[in-house]
């Protein structure tokens, strides 16, 4: 996972996509909490923000908050400011889908850290889906998990075959009796259809 690293679009809130990368699914009307550590002053990190967009690609899952916050457990702290967060979905553990009777559906999930990702230790997700889009964010983020750890590389779009330039001859006549691959009569038991009607 990695705070306040992700690259946005000039002149808009939206994630520059890394190379491969596409994004396949994202809500608004977000709640993000992010809570690492064992709760002792000094090792714990609580951020959170209570509105934003929550995106899935193919390689990550990003959050973007509507505005800046410096909001922690602990007060205010420019160690504790949220501009984006970001988590690849090789670091999303125990994901789950949770619908409580009262509240907004949630998907939260242990995710661990990463190299220069600005926190130590490994943490508790929970992205609050105010506005509805839940089930769908957290079944493309699902399926990209599981896909992920099936076949150990970020699935990507591949480019399209290239078309012959080369015209063949096609055909719309019956080919002839005694081609490879075609009976010379018909099965038993067939019956000529009547197309004059």
């Amino acid at each position: 996972m990695a705070l306040n690293a992700v690259m946005l679009e000039e002149g808009t809130r939206h994630p520059v996509p890394l190379p491969n990368e596409n994004f396949l699914y994202h809500c608004s009307g977000v709640k993000f909490e992010l809570k690492s550590g064992d709760g002792y002053p000094g090792d714990a990190v609580a951020l959170r923000s209570d509105s934003g967009t929550a995106f899935v690609s193919n390689h990550r899952v990003v959050f973007l908050p509507v505005e800046t916050t410096d909001k922690t457990s602990t007060g205010t702290s420019s160690e504790g400011t949220l501009n984006s967060f970001t988590i690849p979905h090789t670091s999303l553990r125990d994901h789950r889908f949770a619908q409580p009777l009262f509240g907004a559906n949630r998907f939260e999930a242990l995710v661990l850290p990463v190299a220069g990702g600005n926190i130590a230790g490994p943490a508790k997700l929970t992205l609050s889906f105010k506005e509805g889009g839940g089930f769908d964010f957290a079944t493309v983020a699902r399926k990209m998990s599981e896909r992920i750890q099936e076949t150990g590389d970020a699935p990507h779009e591949e480019e399209l075959p290239g078309y012959d330039n080369s015209t063949q001859a096609v055909s719309s006549e019956r080919p002839e009796a005694g081609l490879p691959g075609y009976p010379d009569e018909a099965p038993p038991g067939y019956e000529q259809l009547d197309v004059r009607r």
